[in-house]
């Protein structure tokens, strides 16, 4: 059950990423240079299966970049939140970090808000995942704080940079 859920976690975050393949765009920043919530511990390849799963999604995503002759990249990491920490917390604190740095919340663009709102929606309801998106120039973060089945006081947290 677990690792169902986070394969459909992990398929879904990028599935979301490659939507924006194409999506409207500054300078690129890499996923490293990127705000880190307080007291998160990123979690390595070949340490854990997360980890591993990402690092797989972004050697997909630039095989299939390559294949279709499109520029751009997908960078991924995983971190394990101090326990109990909640989205609302996630989110108060890539929000203020992110604007400060010019991001804007959304997809950014006339309709950028409307992917910001509905987010804001489904996450109200649902405790075990939730997912923030912010853009950026020609770049697109997405945010995903899911828990781990077996210990819901254990919140992890997947960032998603997509660079067009």
């Amino acid at each position: 059950m677990k690792s169902r859920l986070i394969r459909f976690t992990l398929f879904t975050i990028l599935a979301t990423l490659l939507s924006l393949l194409v999506a409207c765009g500054g300078g690129a920043v890499a996923a490293a240079d990127l705000p880190v919530y307080p007291a998160a511990v990123q979690l390595q390849t070949g340490e854990d299966p997360i980890a591993d799963t990402l690092a797989n999604n972004m050697a997909q995503d630039a095989a299939m970049r390559n294949s279709l002759g499109v520029g751009g990249k997908m960078e991924q990491m995983v971190f394990r939140l101090p326990e109990n920490t909640s989205w609302d917390q996630v989110n108060n604190f890539f929000d203020a970090e992110l604007k400060a740095a010019g991001w804007d919340s959304g997809l950014g663009g006339m309709a950028g808000s409307i992917a910001a709102d509905a987010m804001a929606s489904a996450n109200a309801g649902n405790e075990m995942f939730q997912m923030g998106m912010w853009s950026k120039g020609q770049q697109n973060l997405t945010l995903t704080r899911m828990v781990d089945v077996s210990n819901t006081t254990q919140p992890y947290l997947i960032l998603s940079l997509n660079t067009n």
